[in-house]
């Protein structure tokens, strides 16, 4: 009966995270379609794993990525590894986390960079731009911390940013949007508006403004 409880509470206790299987987006860009994301998410007792794949023609250059995201019980992010084809290169990044460090081996450095915590912020994100692996657990991560600003990461530069929300109530609703979907709004370092269910914590949209950009979950 012990272990029966025991059991019970550790699951009630558990942080909420979209449930394992794979989500896929379409992406578009000026209207125009641009290619197809995806995210596996696996989980165990220890970790919660979110493995991108995507592919994109943008401007007649053909771009495809893998990428693997690691979080911990609490969300925090703990290894980051991708591998992104462009034109003429492949570049492998990998980011190695702890609570308040990082060590980043980016594609425009010449050796591992380590990176602490931004000032006023208690937890770290890894957010590739133009990647869909971050955003994705985004949502799920800021609802467990309650933190209005985080120190984002960027692996391919070795950059660390604060990452701010903010309030905007006035955004347009994407047409992939659900009416009950919630509104994730960033501010700072670059715009994103991310909408997403409440209930399971997927995002049923995600817009980037400066690059006329939109993510769109495909619905089986």
């Amino acid at each position: 009966m012990l272990s029966v409880l025991l059991a019970a509470a550790l699951g009630a206790g558990a942080v909420p995270f979209p449930a394992p299987g794979t989500y896929r987006y379409a992406a578009s860009m000026s209207g125009r379609d641009i290619g197809a994301w995806s995210v596996s998410v696996s989980r165990d007792a220890t970790a919660t794993e979110v493995d991108e794949d995507s592919t994109a023609s943008i401007m007649g250059m053909q771009l495809a990525a893998k990428a693997s995201l690691v979080l911990g019980p609490d969300l925090a992010p703990t290894r980051y590894a991708g591998n992104y084809v462009t034109p003429g290169q492949s570049p492998n990044v990998s980011v190695t986390l702890t609570p308040t460090s990082a060590t980043v081996a980016g594609a425009f450095s010449d050796r591992p960079q380590q990176v602490g915590l931004n000032a006023n912020t208690r937890h770290f994100v890894v957010i590739e731009p133009g990647l869909l692996a971050g955003l994705f657990a985004l949502p799920a991560q800021l609802e467990a911390w309650r933190d209005s600003a985080v120190t984002w990461i960027t692996p391919t530069t070795a950059q660390a940013q604060s990452l701010t929300t903010g309030a905007q109530t006035a955004v347009p609703r994407p047409a992939g949007a659900a009416p009950g979907d919630t509104l994730l709004s960033i501010d700072r370092p670059i715009a994103v508006t991310i909408w997403y269910d409440p209930a399971t914590l997927v995002p049923d949209a995600i817009v980037v403004p400066s690059q006329n950009a939109v993510l769109t979950r495909q619905r089986p």
